[in-house]
């Protein structure tokens, strides 16, 4: 038993409410006065106060319910549901139990006050019986939450005592972010591994056909093409080209969150429109097998997450991407986002744009020769204000921001807005014709 349920236990009393008082106080004053000035109808007014209270005290809870509180799930989607356990012992002389669970803004209780009642039958058979008092919570939206605080109490018949109301501590809930609907068929530009589904430049293993050649020692035979080999009358084989993964790094600006957040299925605020991008990103191009990272700059204890493929991957970014708070961090260093990234890595820049930062980071990593995509996060309506000054601040702000985005672009990166599917398939094929070019050296 840890020490905040043992503490409960020890200051677990059943203690009389105003109620009791009030009976006994007033039943003993009516039926004192009704004996003192002959007045039978004081009697009969007091008379049942008293009895019930005597009743009450006769019949007081023995024993105390041992409240426990537990969650069902420690992490969820979002949207998906979890239930908050309340249990307590029913003890002699207990009639009712209540539990109070306090809502936060992006979760959803069922029932929706929160607030769940349970009356135990007028029966004995009941003592030591254990009581549950479920309430369902759904989370609206990605992050951290701490759901459950709240009270639990217990009273006798009549309302005559009272156990509690006693607090219990709430337990964190982790909200994973749910990806949005995101595919890209455009393969990434320089593919370097070993494994995935990107064409290489250079012929081996893979599925994609590249021609048919002459046999040559060495080619396995399932290669053989007999239909040409028999009109021939020398073996000729079918060969592929291989098959390559990406290293793909996501690079998530949490510096700022612009617009207010309904939760899943309602309005967006920038802040969620990138981190359900990146989920959805990094669960497509884990899918097909490529590497990919994760780096957050403007928040504070974020890990970074090294370039690694498969699907326990996932796993790890999307609870890299639940503990983003937004503008903890001020501090912005390029030179060390870069750091250990090498030739052929795809670098996708996630951003509402809203400072420079983001595009002094894709600046910096274009000139060390990386692929740079940029992706503009910022919702639609986020300029929709009724306070007229605060529109013209976000005309002159768009303005700035389309003005920082064509000198990006003229720079050689591309900027393109979050439209779920299909957003990065013309920059992607664009991205692989210039890598194929030549170019000029530096000297």
């Amino acid at each position: 038993m840890n020490e905040h349920a043992q503490a409960l236990r020890e200051k677990s009393l059943w203690r009389p409410t105003a109620a009791l008082l009030r009976s006994l106080v007033g039943g003993a004053a009516l039926t004192l006065t009704a004996v003192t000035l002959g007045r039978p109808d004081l009697l009969v007014l007091g008379a049942p106060l008293v009895l019930i209270a005597v009743w009450s005290l006769v019949t007081r809870p023995n024993g105390d319910p041992s409240p426990r509180t537990s969650l069902a799930h420690r992490s969820l989607r979002e949207g998906e549901a979890t239930t908050w356990h309340t249990g307590l012992t029913a003890v002699p002389g207990m009639e009712q139990a209540v539990v109070a669970v306090e809502v936060g803004r992006w979760v959803k209780a069922a029932p929706a006050s929160g607030i769940r009642v349970h009356t135990l039958p007028a029966d004995t058979t009941t003592a030591d019986a254990a009581i549950r008092l479920d309430i369902g919570l759904q989370s609206r939206r990605w992050g951290r939450r701490e759901v459950g605080y709240g009270l639990v109490a217990a009273t006798s018949a009549w309302g005559a005592f009272r156990f509690g109301p006693h607090e219990f501590a709430p337990r964190t809930l982790w909200t994973l972010p749910l990806p949005a609907i995101f595919d890209a068929k455009a393969p990434t530009p320089s593919p370097n591994g070993l494994v995935g589904l990107n064409r290489s430049r250079r012929a081996g293993d893979g599925s994609e056909f590249a021609n048919i050649r002459a046999f040559q020692p060495g080619d396995r035979l399932r290669r053989i093409h007999w239909p040409l080999s028999l009109r021939a009358g020398e073996l000729y084989v079918t060969s592929t080209w291989a098959d390559q993964d990406s290293h793909v790094m996501l690079l998530v600006d949490a510096q700022n969150d612009l617009g207010d957040s309904g939760g899943l299925g309602r309005d967006a605020s920038s802040l969620d429109v990138t981190v359900r991008a990146t989920a959805a990103m990094a669960e497509h191009y884990l899918h097909r097998g490529d590497r990919v990272g994760l780096r957050v700059f403007g928040a504070l204890n974020v890990a970074r997450l090294p370039a690694m493929a498969g699907r326990s991957h996932l796993r790890r970014v999307l609870d890299t991407l639940a503990s983003i708070e937004a503008g903890t961090d001020r501090r912005s260093n390029p030179a060390k986002v870069a750091g250990d990234l090498t030739a052929g890595t795809l670098v996708v820049v996630l951003s509402p744009l809203a400072s420079p930062d983001a595009l002094t980071h894709a600046v910096t990593l274009a000139r060390r020769g990386l692929s740079v995509i940029i992706i503009d996060t910022l919702p639609d309506r986020v300029d929709d204000q009724e306070d007229a000054r605060t529109q013209l601040a976000w005309r002159i702000r768009r303005l700035e921001r389309e003005r920082d985005i064509r000198r990006v672009q003229e720079a050689g990166i591309p900027t393109v807005p979050w439209r779920g599917p299909g957003s990065l398939d013309q920059v992607l094929r664009d991205l692989g014709r210039r890598s194929s070019a030549a170019r000029m050296a530096r000297r």
